[in-house]
């Protein structure tokens, strides 16, 4: 690697020169490829419509809220995921030259597997062939953390999990995985990783992170590159969101996304402003950006923030004078989701901006959201060049960069020549095309979700877990024999039996899925009982709802058993009863039991009608408490596992003014303690939360899971010891809300950067 210090910082700032990425050969083919195409051809290499726009079908704006989980099953969705057919392919796709495509959160074919995924690409591919410049096609997706759009994927611990692996061999693996199962849709671009430096906890993106730690993020996101990109397929990466998207400040945040955010308030930091001298910038939000440019990361994602005031995607400086010509970078610059209409108040005046500051792809969704339609976006463009607004050259340096990603990538080569004994090499070289033109290469259905991939995310889960607190050596529990508990075993909260919870956002929806449905996998509960199965579950779903069968890790059939007893059915049925005299009344307290028996019981009191979802709306309006603990050694002392933390969200959704655990589990937790539990916290999370002190004083262990994916069993091998407790914070944790900047937690943090208990495997 080239390294060179930069004399304008104050800092010696480290500044790792960007791989060249081709050959001279591949170069002097782009260079011949690039003279024969005409200015349209050449503009539709600049466009990223999403896939979505390509049928006639009604725009989500039509479906109301349609960005929020609820509209998942959806007439609307249902006709936008329709499979593409040929004729909609070569009328999008041919016609228009188009160099690359995508398909924005929650996007996928109908059925949801690997087979229609890649049926879509293919039809996508032949047309983008049989168009004019016969040009294979970059087909795009947010594979964050495995191919979230396909149902019944592996899905991986998210960024700030595996920030606190500090194994960048296992997260190479993990992109290279993501990468195969995306490789099997046809995909053969990822928008991943994200290279920010999360500055406040209060960020939606926080679990997009690897930490806030410049160094580490750029250690793990060079990883993530290599796996990417290095995983036998086609496929390049994508470092995102140049520059600075994690450290803006409170406040100045804005959700708009052209369209989608036309009824969404404004929130507190995500697409905000950052303020920043250059040595900070560079120290701080660029650092991390080097050593995947130096592997050879193809491809980077401008971010919808500013920089000292100014829109990042309309900034020269940032694009082409820091990115493109300083540190050397000769891949792909693409622009977020919709992020050129926040340019100017124009779409002609925006994309000027933006292309001219060095955006060389413009990803949009051209009229899904009832905007300007990408056609029409093409036709502006085209105008543009034409007055004179957007110069030849600049057009010439993006495509010539389009093109480079597919050689680099090996969706392009040259063509082999074929000349016959005593024949003219020169007419021959005429006549020969320059370069193969086939449908690219797709990944093996078969590995999607496939037991060695989902062995690897159970390992990686058990590496990501963080011990925060462990009183007296109780983690691991003891696993007893026969399948009944070293100890008495209870486990509860309401993130013990939900999927959605563990995936977090970017899971088969843009902001995530509630519930078990969505999936396959293996929630902490079921991953519990597996190992214990006499453990008791009061789960926090409605008692009698049908639960949604599975399969395991391992692919066998998994009937998930709820272990509601008949005092939980009575308690439920009892709160629908008194629902409307309780809402009345939500400031009362309740108490009552839900543990059959004789054994003693314990009076809960709770007044949270704030919180919406089952577990919580149960432990405010009916008559529902925990069994006192039973009688045992010290030795054997009774063990409750409260499993809790945050409901999905992505992007802006996830801004929040507090960072507090659900109050229904705090007070679930503290009970549990003062009946004479040994209280195990279980935080299911996407960013540190406050641990209020008459929690923390009486909870014997707390653990962290982070956002582990689809596979919970490697939660319980860390639980029961199965696997050791070797997880380190990458991020500090806050005492308090004054400490949800990384900043003011330099000043004493609760659990400083870096820390974690650990445990040894036993058995």
């Amino acid at each position: 690697l080239h390294r060179v210090i930069d004399p304008r910082t104050r800092i010696n700032t480290c500044v790792y020169m960007a791989s060249p990425l081709t050959s001279a050969d591949d170069e002097a083919l782009i260079e011949e490829i690039l003279a024969r195409l005409t200015l349209r051809e050449k503009l539709g290499q600049m466009m990223q419509p999403d896939w979505r726009t390509f049928r006639s079908a009604p725009k989500l704006s039509e479906a109301g809220a349609a960005v929020l989980p609820a509209w998942a099953g959806s007439a609307v969705k249902r006709a936008l995921n329709a499979p593409l057919t040929d004729e909609q392919c070569d009328r999008s796709v041919g016609r228009h030259c188009l160099g690359s495509v995508l398909g924005g959160g929650g996007a996928c074919p109908t059925p949801n597997g690997p087979l229609a995924w890649q049926a879509q690409a293919a039809a996508m591919q032949r047309a983008a062939l049989r168009a004019s410049s016969g040009l294979p096609l970059l087909v795009c997706n947010d594979s964050v953390h495995g191919q979230a759009n396909l149902r019944d994927a592996t899905l991986f611990p998210h960024h700030i999990g595996q920030g606190c692996m500090r194994d960048e061999g296992l997260v190479e693996e993990l992109g290279a995985l993501a990468a195969r199962e995306s490789a099997a849709c046809g995909i053969n671009w990822i928008f991943s990783p994200c290279a920010a430096v999360a500055l406040d906890l209060r960020w939606g993106r926080t679990y997009e992170s690897f930490s806030e730690d410049p160094a580490l993020c750029g250690r793990l996101s060079a990883a993530e590159v290599r796996g990417i990109q290095r995983c036998g397929l086609p496929m390049a990466a994508c470092a995102k969101h140049w520059v600075a998207d994690g450290g803006t400040a409170l406040g100045t945040g804005k959700f708009d996304m052209g369209g989608i955010g036309k009824a969404v308030k404004s929130f507190g930091l995500d697409q905000g402003n950052a303020d920043c001298d250059d040595a900070e910038l560079r120290a701080t939000h660029v650092a991390p950006y080097l050593p995947a440019l130096a592997e050879g990361v193809l491809t980077v994602m401008v971010s919808y923030s500013s920089l000292n005031g100014v829109k990042c995607h309309a900034s020269r400086a940032l694009v082409t004078g820091l990115l493109k010509e300083e540190l050397g970078f000769r891949g792909v610059v693409v622009s977020d989701y919709n992020a050129v209409q926040q340019c100017g108040g124009s779409y002609s005046a925006a994309v000027c901006k933006v292309v001219n500051a060095g955006v060389d792809i413009v990803m949009t969704a051209g009229g899904l959201f009832g905007d300007l339609t990408w056609r029409r976006q093409l036709e502006e463009l085209e105008a543009a060049v034409g007055r004179g607004d957007v110069p030849a050259e600049r057009v010439d340096d993006a495509v010539r960069r389009v093109l480079r990603v597919k050689v680099a990538c090996g969706l392009l080569r040259r063509a082999a020549a074929s000349t016959p004994a005593g024949g003219d090499a020169a007419a021959a070289a005429s006549r020969c095309p320059l370069f193969d033109a086939a449908v690219p290469p797709m990944g093996d259905a078969a590995c999607v979700g496939c037991e060695a991939h989902r062995a690897a995310a159970r390992r990686a889960v058990a590496k990501s877990c963080v011990l925060l607190v462990n009183e007296g050596g109780l983690l691991p529990l003891q696993a007893g024999e026969g399948g009944r508990p070293a100890a008495e075993l209870l486990v509860t909260g309401i993130a013990a039996d939900s999927l959605g919870r563990q995936c977090g956002g970017w899971s088969l929806e843009w902001q995530g899925c509630e519930g078990n449905a969505f999936t396959t996998g293996t929630t902490i509960a079921d991953a519990i009982r597996a190992v214990q199965p006499g453990a008791r579950l009061v789960s926090g779903r409605a008692a009698g709802r049908q639960a949604t069968d599975g399969r395991t890790a391992h692919g066998h059939a998994r009937t998930r058993t709820r272990t509601h007893t008949q005092a939980y059915a009575r308690a439920h049925a009892h709160a629908h009863a008194r629902a409307h005299a309780h809402a009345r009344a939500r400031a009362h307290s309740h108490a009552a039991t839900c543990a059959p028996g004789p054994a003693p019981r314990l009076r809960l009191t709770t007044c949270l009608p704030q919180d919406v979802d089952g577990w919580a709306w149960l432990l405010a309006h009916a008559p529902l408490s925990f069994p006192q603990a039973p009688s045992a050694g010290a030795a054997s002392r009774p063990v409750a596992v409260v499993v809790t933390g945050e409901a999905p969200y992505a992007e802006g959704f996830g801004d929040v003014e507090e960072l507090r655990l659900p109050p229904a589990d705090v007070r679930a937790a503290v009970a549990l303690a003062d009946a004479g539990w040994a209280v195990v916290l279980l935080l299911v999370t996407g960013r540190p939360l406050l641990l209020p002190p008459p929690l923390l004083s009486r909870v014997a262990a707390v653990l962290v899971a982070w956002l582990p994916g689809t596979e919970g069993d490697g939660v319980a091998d860390v639980l029961f010891g199965r696997a050791p407790a070797t997880g380190r914070l990458s991020f500090s944790w806050p005492h308090a809300m004054d400490q949800a900047a990384a900043a003011a937690r330099l000043k004493g943090p609760l659990f400083p950067f870096g820390h974690g208990l650990q445990t040894r495997a036993v058995g």
